[in-house]
């Protein structure tokens, strides 16, 4: 069975989920080519990439807000509709991470698609929003990387077609401590906005991990941290809590390692207020980064009891029986 799999590259999260099914499906005797698209993404795959577009990548200004115009500027409109008509024909089957050149080209040639991740799971009403649904953007969600089937990944299955996170193997049946120190990942924002807040607030023992840091250093209380997928992943394992951005991945880690977790959604980016929403009702505190709420975070928040099995077998059998039918 040939497979052709789109990732998006906006955020790490689609690698790391992507990563895991890929390497599940080759097991079983998938033939997988890969196409990704997006270049806002610090994490590399491990497969060969059969093709690279430049698609549409987020960017954020220094408080976490979406840089609207940086975004659009980066846009290249007629290259990415000419990209929109990648020739699929060799396929039995596209899967989409949210990928839109996958997605809209099999969509074009009328081949079997399905959508894996996230933001399939907005398909269904039942996944928690924000008391004022963002039109324009659950438009842009449903019609981005549309596909005829989908697999919705959500913190709780909220229907049928959805399942719960894919975490990485980093995570799945190693030793989880707490040695005493807090970990911050909060990339579309600063680390000099972080550091100043974590700094106003005065104690305790703190790592910011940020793309903006090209060497480690310290600053006050704060250690700055480059960006460097092992040691953060050691240090998730090690943290006494997280603070990071509403992306799926991350809080997903969080919540299944036990970890108390604070989760600021990226202002502007729907799907993360989404998640947000789903996060606030499982008691998991949202509210902005500053000294005060550092305060209420450390000694009014308790991590929280979060029920999870593994979704890769189960998420290779539905692809598998719709590759057949």
């Amino acid at each position: 069975m040939k497979v052709l799999y789109g990732i998006q590259l906006t955020g790490n999260g689609h690698i790391t989920r992507s990563i895991k099914i890929i390497t599940a499906l080759k097991s079983v005797g998938f033939d997988v080519d890969i196409i990704t698209s997006g270049t806002n993404s610090q994490l590399k795959l491990p497969f060969e990439i059969k093709k690279q577009f430049q698609g549409l990548s987020f960017f954020y200004n220094k408080k976490g807000g979406i840089d609207w115009i940086k975004t659009l500027l980066s846009l290249k409109l007629k290259q990415f509709l000419s990209d929109l008509k990648y020739d699929v024909s060799s396929y039995d089957l596209i899967i989409s991470d949210f990928e839109p050149v996958s997605a809209w080209s099999s969509r074009r040639s009328n081949k079997k698609s399905l959508g894996i991740g996230n933001q399939y799971s907005f398909r269904s009403n039942k996944t928690p929003r924000p008391f004022f649904k963002d039109i324009f953007s659950e438009i842009f969600i449903k019609f981005f990387a549309p596909c005829k089937e989908h697999i919705g990944i959500n913190y709780k299955k909220y229907d049928k077609f959805i399942t719960l996170p894919i975490i990485s193997d980093d995570f799945i049946n190693r030793k989880v401590a707490d040695k005493k120190f807090y970990l911050v990942y909060l990339p579309s924002m600063s680390s000099k906005f972080i550091s100043e807040q974590i700094n106003s607030y005065g104690t305790g023992n703190w790592k910011v991990y940020s793309p903006d840091v090209l060497k480690d250093s310290s600053d006050g209380i704060v250690k700055l941290k480059k960006l460097d997928k092992e040691k953060f992943s050691k240090d998730l394992l090690d943290c006494s809590g997280v603070i990071t951005a509403s992306g799926f991945s991350t809080t997903s880690e969080a919540l299944v390692l036990g970890k108390k977790l604070w989760s600021i959604p990226i202002k502007g980016q729907y799907e993360q207020l989404c998640n947000a929403k789903a996060l606030k009702k499982m008691s998991v505190f949202t509210d902005n980064l500053n000294n005060d709420n550092i305060f209420e975070w450390i000694y009014n928040y308790k991590s929280i009891k979060y029920d999870w099995n593994d979704p890769i077998e189960d998420i290779v059998k539905k692809i598998s029986d719709y590759a057949k039918s």
